[in-house]
């Protein structure tokens, strides 16, 4: 995919999101537009996501246990 492509796919991903009033992390953007330029691989963002998730959770079952 070129520049322009890229820039199109990642314009229309932050449309669509902007037009469902859904937030987007940062971090969620970056890994998008890595994606689509291809510098990360589906592997690749597939982990970044599993480790994110983990991440959430620990914080959740800290704020559940009261270990925060």
């Amino acid at each position: 995919m070129d520049e322009d492509e890229v820039k199109r796919h990642f314009a229309l991903i932050q449309k669509s999101h902007e037009l469902e009033s859904k937030p987007v992390a940062p971090d969620a953007l970056d890994r998008a537009r890595r994606i689509l330029s291809g510098s990360l691989s589906a592997s690749d963002a597939e982990a970044e996501l599993a480790d994110a998730l983990l991440r959430i959770a620990l914080r959740e079952k800290q704020a559940r246990d009261g270990s925060a």
